[in-house]
């Protein structure tokens, strides 16, 4: 399963953290990430007001 790591301000994608499952996703999440940024396990890329990537942000996998 993957979760998106966004900017709260412009809605870009700065990182993937893949896991087995949303409590070692979300652990990873807390872990890392302060501030701005938020967690989505379903992005809507291309929406209105949806997410945006370039392509270029960080993949964290936490799989075991």
């Amino acid at each position: 399963m993957n979760a998106y790591i966004y900017n709260i301000e412009t809605n870009n994608v700065i990182a993937q953290i893949r896991g087995n499952d949303n409590q070692s996703i979300e652990a990873k999440f807390n872990e890392i990430y302060t501030g701005n940024c938020m967690l989505t396990y379903s992005p809507a890329f291309g929406a209105v007001d949806g997410l945006s990537t370039d392509g270029d942000f960080d993949v964290v996998d936490v799989r075991g």
